[in-house]
């Protein structure tokens, strides 16, 4: 039984150390809404191709500078959009708040016959090249 539990310990300490970056970010981290009339946000997962999606991530940078890239990865599982922005920290070291969006311009064929943009998207958000933070979506009719 200690042979277990001595495993089981090791296990756990080899998984938050081989992943450092996300031990200070949450999934939680990413709120992706759309804006009403008077630019109120309405809090959501799922939209529509019509929709403008923003997405807000909010993190505690650390005191270098630090590359934040968003990437929308369509239901295709293909990058379909990215936004990419250094980040340098504040003193005293606060929370900040990025703001991305999504537009989609879907064809004429598309619009009738169809589109890439039906289902379920991810958005991942990388910093530092390593992969922080992810929030699935679904973009329907």
């Amino acid at each position: 039984m200690s042979k277990i539990i001595t495993l089981l310990s090791v296990l756990v300490l080899f998984l938050f150390s081989a992943s450092p970056a996300l031990s200070k970010y949450s999934i939680d981290s990413i709120v992706m809404y759309r804006l009403k009339d008077g630019g109120m946000k309405e809090i959501r997962d799922d939209f529509t191709q019509k929709d403008k999606i923003y997405a807000d991530f909010t993190f505690s940078p650390g005191e270098e500078e630090m590359g934040v890239e968003f990437r929308w990865i369509n239901p295709l599982n293909k990058k379909e959009q990215s936004y990419f922005e250094l980040v340098k920290s504040s003193q005293p070291l606060k929370k900040k708040t990025m703001i991305c969006w999504l537009q989609m311009h879907p064809t004429l064929p598309e619009k009738i016959i169809g589109s890439r943009f039906l289902g379920r998207w991810r958005l991942e958000v990388w910093v530092n090249n390593r992969r922080v933070a992810e929030k699935a979506f679904v973009v329907g009719n």
